[in-house]
């Protein structure tokens, strides 16, 4: 019986391609005077900010550049944030009524998640797992391991929502059910994902909130 839920944020739950995109954007334009493509900023992991800006900047630095991101990132936020996907409040709060437990396993910063959820009424989750809280991300399974253990589930009680490679890899490492959400994929990059994602492992996909609930029940 799956009695824990754990979710990917960015993509998954809220909008935020346009938000990050743009802050970095403008943050490696005020550090390092370089302009980088949207495409190449997906290529280096762009939900791992520090580690991202590892990239361009040396080790002693990114701290700083984080800083400088966070406070683009928030002035951005009001203009540039895409929202939370439809469905997900109701899917967050059915899920709170059926007793299970809810948590976020993502690469985004904890500063980043603070920042959202000022602007954004998420309701409280049982763990939350960010970047700062692993020393490797995904595609490692550290994130979910650690949430399950927070949570006292063990990998036949827990799914993990996502709609990436890298979580399909961290949820098949993890040993958990890997739910693929759609809501936020062009059909193009829904056959990218599905080409790839069959040397990685097996997966069901969703293509609305409302469906995790069903999937459930059938579970």
């Amino acid at each position: 019986m799956i009695r824990c839920v754990l979710f990917d944020l960015d993509g998954t739950l809220i909008d935020t391609w346009d938000l990050y995109v743009r802050a970095m954007e403008r943050t490696l334009e005020e550090i390092s005077h370089e302009e980088v493509s949207a495409e190449r900023l997906a290529t280096l992991r762009l939900n791992s900010e520090p580690r991202l800006l590892g990239f361009f900047v040396p080790q002693e630095e990114v701290g700083g550049a984080h800083q400088r991101f966070l406070a683009n990132y928030h002035a951005l936020h009001e203009t540039c944030f895409g929202g939370v996907y439809p469905g997900v409040q109701d899917l967050l709060k059915s899920l709170r009524s059926r007793e299970n437990k809810m948590g976020i396993v993502t690469g985004k910063s904890r500063g980043a998640w603070e920042i959202t959820l000022r602007h954004v009424p998420l309701p409280p989750f049982d763990t939350l797992v960010f970047d700062d809280d692993v020393s490797e991300p995904k595609p490692d399974s550290e994130g979910i391991v650690k949430a399950m253990a927070n949570l006292g589930a063990s990998p036949s009680e827990t799914i993990y929502i996502g709609d990436s490679l890298s979580d399909l890899e961290a949820a098949t490492a993890a040993g958990v059910k890997f739910l693929d959400a759609r809501w936020s994929k062009t059909e193009a990059e829904i056959s990218t994902f599905e080409r790839a994602a069959a040397e990685i492992g097996p997966y069901t996909c969703i293509g609305h909130p409302d469906e995790v609930e069903r999937f459930l029940e059938m579970s």
